[in-house]
């Protein structure tokens, strides 16, 4: 029996769960009024190009694999294994993160925020294993968790809404105020411009769903349009969301972790609504881990199909589901956690953990962008006469513009993902300040570079070994 293909609206669903993340809301609304501001400008000059960019490659190049089959087509198989190496890994590093918001979130609601920080690190544990287990569930099967976690997500992003009229016609003041001179709507050099990067990340992730190419429908046609709406529906949700949370609290005292609850708990002061609001926002945060660790696990099980990784990461039970790729992202979610829960253990507080994990996973993750851009134009050149069923028009320079734009963002984010709360003087280059989130991100990454470079290795000449036999 032939397996049903996805349809347009599951991919616009599907794409909608990865993009519009909501662990990561609070934190972009921390930067004021301004980020509205933000969110139009980086729109225009990184969401834009970067939309067009990934709606060519998917449709031109359609292979499964996605970003993978891009990269090695533009720069040879070693870089597209690099690709795909940091890309895969950015989901087990993560993971943590989502789980510790969805933890803190858990005892806001639920708790009055006392449950002990030990506990919730065992929470963010058990979910990783129960998501683990989900991967093991051919896609097309589970369709309906990132389905039914963009609905969840805009149930919440229309509860902010509410609860914003609600706080307003209730005679309260605007929270944060829009003239503030820090916060306000002309943006400042203030501590919230260290969060300016999730803005980044939070429009970023159009190219996952090219991972199951041959799972989707007439894909050259549906991943454009799926493209095109879902980020339309995404910027309208940030910026309202967005625009909400300001209304309701002053961003000076939001918690990054669960700055959404928070609002909402603020705005109705009704305990029973919060834990309404709350089941919505928990869900989103699994169902969001459920899609990214599905399209991760499937496009390095490609690489290792094709020989770039070691067998192990081919692995695959009898439905196609990947095996040890997803069980490793289970390994790695676990280590990331305590490691980070003990170097936390001393003076114990979850948005710390969650930002520091937070800011960790995400150069991980936009580091592959620095080689997706680039094989967009490269492939131009190359390949100049092969059918594009989608082509962003313009002469070569107009290309050049498209990619040079993102790509110096993408290369500001990393800066302040790292360095960004000493920059603005927030934090000092002491270990206990500053000093141990920059030691944290920087020995992480070397260290997740390194691991890849030596599976990368170890695997070539295992090729180069059998081969001479």
């Amino acid at each position: 029996m032939k397996a049903k293909k996805l349809k347009i609206t599951d991919i616009i669903l599907f794409t909608f769960s990865a993009i519009f993340v909501l662990d990561s809301f609070a934190a972009a609304a921390k930067i004021g009024w301004s980020s509205i501001i933000y969110w139009f400008l980086l729109a225009i000059f990184y969401f834009l190009p970067y939309g067009f960019i990934s709606a060519e490659l998917s449709s031109t190049f359609g292979a499964e694999g996605g970003m993978y089959v891009w990269v090695k087509k533009a720069f040879g198989r070693k870089w597209a294994a690099r690709t795909n190496w940091l890309y895969w890994i950015n989901v087990g590093l993560w993971m943590p993160s989502v789980y510790l918001a969805f933890s803190s979130t858990l005892s806001f609601a639920f708790f009055n925020n006392t449950l002990n920080f030990w506990i919730q690190i065992a929470i963010a544990l058990l979910l990783t294993w129960i998501t683990i287990l989900l991967n093991f569930i051919r896609l097309e099967k589970l369709k309906w968790i990132p389905n039914l976690t963009s609905v969840a997500k805009l149930v919440v992003t229309i509860s902010l809404i509410a609860g914003a009229i609600y706080w307003l016609a209730n005679g309260n003041q605007v929270s944060t105020p829009i003239n503030d001179a820090n916060f306000g709507f002309l943006p400042s050099w203030s501590t919230g411009v260290i969060f300016l990067p999730v803005i980044i990340y939070n429009f970023s992730g159009f190219e996952l769903q090219s991972n199951a190419t041959d799972k989707i429908d007439n894909p050259r046609k549906t991943i454009p349009k799926s493209i095109l709406i879902s980020g339309i529906i995404i910027i309208i949700c940030y910026l309202v969301g967005t625009a909400a949370v300001n209304i309701i609290v002053d961003v000076n005292h939001l918690d990054e972790a669960n700055g959404i609850i928070q609002s909402i708990g603020a705005a109705f002061k009704a305990p029973w609504v919060t834990m309404i609001v709350a089941i919505f926002i928990l869900f989103t945060f699994f169902g969001t881990m459920v899609t990214w660790t599905s399209g991760a696990n499937l496009a390095i099980k490609e690489a290792a199909e094709d020989g770039e990784f070691p067998s192990i990461f081919a692995s695959k039970l009898k439905n196609d589901t990947p095996l040890w790729a997803s069980i490793i992202t289970g390994i790695i979610s676990t280590v990331v956690i305590l490691i980070g829960g003990a170097m936390l253990s001393a003076t114990p507080n979850v948005a710390n953990l969650f930002w520091t994990l937070y800011a960790f996973s995400s150069l991980m993750f936009l580091a592959p962008y620095f080689l997706i851009f680039p094989a967009y134009i490269k492939l131009r050149l190359s390949k100049p006469d092969i059918e594009r069923p989608f082509k962003i028009k313009g002469p070569l320079w107009v290309q050049w513009i498209i990619v040079l734009f993102p790509t110096i963002i993408i290369l500001i984010s990393v800066i302040l993902f790292i360095f960004g709360s000493i920059i603005v003087q927030n934090d000092t280059w002491a270990f206990n300040s500053g000093g141990q989130h920059v030691t944290f991100c920087i020995v992480g990454s070397i260290i997740v570079i390194i691991v890849g470079e030596i599976l990368i290795s170890y695997n070539k000449r295992k090729h180069k070994k059998e081969g001479g036999q």
